[in-house]
């Protein structure tokens, strides 16, 4: 069993909410509201739980003043509390805040429940306690174990990419089943729209300074473009293994050459992410292409010369291998674009290019 830092960073905000809580006069036993709170409010990201504090304070307050007033005018009747909910959301639709309606509602179930004295200050101080978890789990994202987005992201893309051009080997030598690309696929489609979500969270970050703000866009367009490349590897993967079988049955000369444009490619892109991590140097020089594969032709010219030559061919169909090599150069167009990023990035900003990208040490 494997334990996040949300995980943990959940437990401490409602350790520290329920503390703050019971620093507070009144009853002791309702103080676990500041824990609820808390857990509910957590958020991936700093930016997230600095804008959850300003939407929850809005939710909170519209649930408030509607749980006072349903109970001043009808009292806290149980058709009155699902009233309440009702209208409290409806309002929350109104204002575009329906994804703060589950606290908001919860605040005002907490304030409409059984309370002992003045009722009005028991609902002010379950109102103040419902924040006190909100503010919790913002101070403890802040402070304790900030998200590593960068690591994260840069991991991820590497793992991903590792494991596509394991597939790649595999499939061009013939030595796999198709089920089993299939599967994996999946379940790399899956990790990618993980990769995927942690650059929005990444996107969604503020800089506290402007230097720290032009430094944090660039790197923002950079990882924007690994992703990507990460991204159409994938698709370069799904499209040869939907058409494995025109694969197959092309010529001996033409798969030869997707063999070796595959494998520029994967050298490229490995490349580039140890020169993203700092682990090899940013400027190498272009050695000619005629010495890297003195035997590479151009893809796309060596299958048209085939299908040109043999227009009469029922060994595969001309659509299918077009849409894997249209995959491919999606691919090569990220990869240089990558490429050139990456080297302008290093090259031109070499006093704030410093990317946050430490030990493997958590679970992707």
């Amino acid at each position: 069993m494997k334990f996040g830092a949300r995980i943990f960073k959940t437990g401490i905000a409602i350790v520290l909410a329920i503390f703050l809580a019971n620093l507070l006069p009144g009853p002791t036993m309702i103080t676990s509201i500041a824990g609820v709170a808390a857990m509910v409010a957590m958020q991936p990201s700093v930016y997230r739980s600095f804008k959850t504090i300003v939407e929850q304070f809005q939710g909170n307050v519209i649930g408030a003043i509607t749980a006072v007033t349903i109970f001043s005018i009808f009292g806290n009747h149980v058709v009155f509390i699902g009233l309440t909910a009702i209208i409290i959301i409806s309002i929350l639709y109104k204002f575009n805040l329906q994804h703060v309606s589950n606290l908001a509602v919860v605040t005002a179930l907490i304030i409409l429940g059984h309370h002992e004295g003045d009722f009005y200050i028991s609902a002010f101080y379950r109102f103040v306690l419902v924040m006190i978890g909100v503010l919790s789990a913002f101070i403890v994202n802040f402070t304790f174990l900030p998200p590593k987005f960068e690591t994260k992201m840069y991991y991820n893309s590497l793992n991903i990419s590792t494991d596509i051009f394991k597939w790649f080997r595999l499939v061009l030598n013939g030595t796999t089943e198709f089920h089993y690309v299939k599967q994996d696929l999946e379940n790399i489609r899956t990790r990618i729209v993980k990769l995927e979500q942690f650059y929005l969270y990444y996107k969604e970050e503020r800089a506290y300074t402007k230097k720290q703000s032009f430094a944090q866009m660039r790197k923002k367009i950079l990882f924007k473009e690994i992703i990507a490349a990460t991204r159409r590897a994938y698709e370069v993967l799904r499209k040869m293994n939907r058409y494995e079988n025109d694969i197959h049955n092309l010529n001996d000369d033409i798969k030869v050459q997707i063999k070796f444009e595959l494998d520029e490619l994967m050298a490229q892109h490995e490349q580039i992410l140890v020169r993203i991590s700092q682990n090899a140097k940013h400027e190498v020089d272009q050695v000619p292409d005629y010495l890297v594969e003195p035997y590479k032709e151009d893809l796309i010219k060596i299958f048209i010369k085939d299908i040109t030559d043999n227009p009469n061919q029922e060994d595969y169909y001309i659509e299918n291998v077009m849409q894997v090599l249209s995959a491919m150069l999606d691919y090569k167009a990220t990869i240089l674009h990558l490429e050139k990023l990456s080297s302008s990035y290093f090259k031109y900003h070499p006093d704030d290019s410093e990317i946050k990208i430490e030990d493997e040490d958590f679970d992707l």
